[in-house]
């Protein structure tokens, strides 16, 4: 039996945009693998990478990754697939992973077509309803529902059996009861990640992931899902609150793989939730310090502030932890209870200043936009940033995701007319009750702009300097970072608002 995992490519507002390697698709590919042996030939088509230096222009957009049609059909009548299994993740890149679903089965009918991912899993009885060239819909987690659909195909299971799964029958949508999620994802075997080029995701990950020490870069998850319960996250739809870790041995397995087979200088951790063990991190620190792994590492998506303490952030200093990007969304106490984020603000500042004194890079991400939000707010969320000991503040503009409690508040108060193709989180697309859309992208502007005035300011003050950033700054290395930092900044921020 031959399976085509398919990554789509993507059309966004950014040429820059990037996707890093496809976690997803690797473990669902090592899986089935590892269950069914030679019975399978598996491959992931990744189209994104095989074309990621394209930035085709179409309907003022960019097209990123490989999308001409003759091409994509080239590379899928080569493999000969029976099943096409396709990635379907984010709501603003949706019509790209519908478009290749279409061309697939109008160029081979007999292939029987799958879609997974959080979007198709949100969204999957209208994505049956509308778009009938889609066979099948995997909905959650996909690695056991994959498993007994492919077994269903080859006569072996009932359909109506599978959990988690959604498809037709005649006229009717069917969705199949919700598949419990996997209690140990130790289970699942380590990433076999030559079914993607990495030499492809080194350069790609040199450029999106901005502010990476070391490269080459990988990216790693340790855990899935998040207990949390943010109004503007769908990961809890799609993982149901429940938090499953990776054990530290598996994980630095991994890293010593990557190490060793792709030469790899820094892990960025992609978890939705790392750090809520500190047990386990501390022990996954102590397994690196034992075994002299020269490895550097990160979590863009964030290390939650309310879960750190000064023994931690230590430890964490040691076995190569460099950089904290914490989420704390809003400096504005009604906001705070609005996207139930427990955050503290008062225990905040306190905890970057501990984070500076330790040697770490400290960065905030900061939302603006919520659907009843008012520029007041939206204000106080600014000048706490700007009043932080932060290295750097990341300002985001509130999305309405598929599947979270937002997506459905934007619907209700009349909001959400369309989905924005590529609407990304720098720039709005969407109106708010108080707030027209381009009011709040002259306000991201700002605050962006005047960030970066006042944090130039802030170091020239000698006493700021030697207590914020000079602790950084201990070796060689530190400065050469510190420099590709700034150019960092330079290139992304400060040289975007010049040419606004």
């Amino acid at each position: 039996m031959k399976v085509l995992l398919i990554q789509s490519y993507i059309t966004t507002l950014n040429p820059d945009t990037a996707l890093n390697e496809p976690l997803g698709l690797l473990s669902l590919a090592s899986y089935l693998e590892d269950r069914f042996k030679q019975d399978i030939e598996i491959n992931i088509l990744d189209l994104f990478a095989l074309g990621y230096e394209q930035r085709l222009k179409k309907d003022n957009l960019f097209v990123k990754g490989l999308s001409e049609k003759e091409e994509i059909l080239k590379y899928i009548k080569k493999f000969d697939p029976a099943i096409v299994g396709i990635n379907c993740n984010f709501t603003a890149y949706a019509q790209d992973s519908l478009e290749v679903a279409k061309l697939v089965k109008e160029n081979f009918p007999q292939t029987y077509l799958v879609l997974g991912g959080a979007h198709a899993t949100m969204e999957a009885e209208n994505i049956l309803k509308t778009h009938r060239y889609i066979d099948f819909i995997v909905r959650g987690e996909g690695e056991i529902t994959f498993e007994a659909l492919l077994k269903a195909l080859t006569g072996n299971t009932d359909l109506k059996s599978i959990d988690g799964l959604s498809y037709r029958n005649n006229e009717q949508v069917i969705n199949n009861q919700d598949r419990e999620l996997i209690k140990d994802i130790n289970i699942l075997p380590l990433l076999n990640r030559k079914y993607i080029d990495m030499e492809k995701y080194k350069k790609i990950n040199a450029t999106s992931l901005n502010f990476t020490k070391n490269e080459p870069v990988a990216t790693v998850m340790t855990s899935r899902g998040c207990p949390y319960n943010c109004i503007f996250c769908s990961t809890k739809i799609m993982w149901k609150r429940l938090w499953r870790p990776r054990t530290p041995e598996s994980i630095i397995k991994e890293i010593e793989d990557l190490i060793n087979q792709y030469q790899i200088k820094e892990i960025a951790i992609e978890d939705d939730q790392f750090i809520i063990d500190s047990k386990r991190v501390h022990q996954l620190c102590d397994l690196i310090l034992e075994k002299k792994l020269k490895i550097s590492l990160s979590i863009p998506p964030g290390t939650s502030i309310w879960l750190v303490d000064s023994e931690l952030l230590i430890k964490m200093k040691k076995a190569g932890f460099y950089r904290l990007c914490f989420p704390i969304e809003t400096g504005n106490e009604n906001t705070l209870k609005f996207i139930r984020k427990p955050v503290d603000l008062k225990k905040v500042k306190e905890t970057i200043k501990l984070a500076n004194k330790i040697g770490f890079w400290t960065q905030g991400n900061f939302i603006i936009g919520f659907p009843y939000e008012t520029k007041e707010e939206i204000e106080e969320t600014i000048q706490y940033a700007y009043n932080s000991y932060l290295d750097f503040a990341i300002f985001f503009i509130a999305k309405p995701y598929a599947g979270s409690e937002m997506y459905e508040i934007f619907k209700k108060e009349g909001l959400l007319k369309d989905i924005v193709r590529s609407s990304h989180i720098e720039r709005s697309d969407y109106n708010t009750k108080n707030l027209t859309a381009e009011e709040l992208n002259n306000i991201h502007h700002r605050a962006v702009k005047n960030f970066f005035i006042r944090k130039f300011l802030f170091y020239l003050n000698p006493f700021n300097f030697f207590n914020h950033l000079w602790p950084k700054l201990h070796s060689i290395e530190d400065i050469k970072y510190a420099v590709k930092i700034f150019k960092v900044l330079f290139k992304t921020k400060i040289i975007p608002i010049f040419k606004k």
